[in-house]
């Protein structure tokens, strides 16, 4: 029979986790208020993905399973902030980024860790690392949600970026010379005018080089393990939905499929080089190694010209585990 230890695990050193498959990332969340700030936080976060000898945590093989999200719960319902943590392995980096993906996984620890009964049709929350504020529909309000639509709301500073750091950039590979625009969305993009089949890893490592080059002479600082995410990506219909086949490249490693993150931002930048055209591409397909994403675009027509409000799109998900994160380390402190 197997034991009883429940009154041990309440006094032992924990921190409450979901483990949440979304999108194309396996995310750890945790309670933000049982990890510490700062650096011990850090150290933390990497103890609990990485184990003591770097392999022996809750990570996985690539960096999409690298992921976690703290989740501080508002006390008004449905609404709750968190902040994104991407973990970098190879060098025990924990980066503050953007993720989509992360934004409706953290939705269900707030959701479901007891701190509220359950949403109304719409959520709200704020990715700490980043500012970007989101809503966020559930599939259901009364059990699991196995999707939700995240919306990123756009902002003066979101607009601003869509024209990228420094404008248009060339870069040579092979006997190819390629364009390719930084653009700053929470995330560093390199977004390449370069045909998603033309591309590999080695490709995109020597874009991402020459895009942190560009993207330090324009005044952007990163912190150690920053990688770029190169895009590489061909418009192929103008209609609606308008079309374009792309692949997202990160510290070398191709995503399985197509970050929402990127799809949203892309799309975004694609749109806004239309100018006061920008509305009739307000439904995109993303068409991407492994399917598509569908990406909706949401502006304000009132006004002289029009102006970027969201972006939204659907991605799926569901609830792996949960329970109490050992952090043993910490026995005494």
């Amino acid at each position: 029979m197997i034991p009883h230890f429940n009154h041990l695990l309440d006094v032992a050193p924990s921190a409450t986790y979901m483990l949440v498959r979304s999108g194309t990332s396996r995310i750890v969340i945790l309670d933000g208020h049982h990890v510490r700030s700062g650096a011990p936080g850090r150290a933390d976060v990497l103890r609990i993905m990485l184990g003591a000898d770097g392999h022996g945590g809750l990570g996985g093989p690539t960096l999409q399973d690298n992921k976690v999200a703290l989740v501080w719960p508002e006390p008004v319902p449905g609404q709750f902030r968190f902040r994104f943590l991407q973990v970098i392995p190879t060098v025990r980096a924990v980066l503050p980024m953007e993720c989509s993906n992360s934004s409706s996984a953290a939705a269900m620890l707030a959701q479901l860790g007891g701190h509220h009964r359950g949403f109304d049709a719409v959520c709200s929350a704020v990715n700490l690392s980043t500012r970007q504020r989101v809503e966020l529909r559930p599939s259901r309000t009364q059990r699991i949600a196995d999707a939700w639509a995240v919306r990123f709301l756009a902002s003066a500073r979101t607009r601003r970026s869509l024209g990228g750091l420094t404008g248009t950039h060339y870069t040579r590979i092979g006997d190819r010379r390629v364009a390719y625009h930084p653009v700053l969305l929470g995330n560093l993009f390199l977004f390449a005018e370069l045909d998603p089949a033309q591309c590999d890893p080695a490709a995109a490592l020597v874009i991402a080089r020459a895009g942190m080059r560009a993207a330090h002479a324009a005044g952007f600082r990163a912190a150690r393990g920053y990688h770029p995410k190169v895009i590489p990506h061909r418009v192929v219909a103008t209609g609606c939905p308008a079309e374009v086949r792309a692949a997202s490249y990160y510290h070398g490693e191709r995503h399985r499929s197509f970050p929402g993150s990127a799809a949203m931002a892309l799309c975004a930048f694609l749109a806004d080089r239309l100018g006061d055209d920008a509305p009739a591409l307000g439904r995109w397909r993303v068409q991407h190694p492994s399917g598509a994403i569908e990406v909706t675009l949401g502006f304000d027509t009132k006004r002289r010209a029009p102006r970027l409000e969201w972006t939204e799109f659907v991605t799926p998900v569901a609830l792996l585990a949960w329970g109490a994160a050992a952090m043993p380390w910490r026995e005494g402190r």
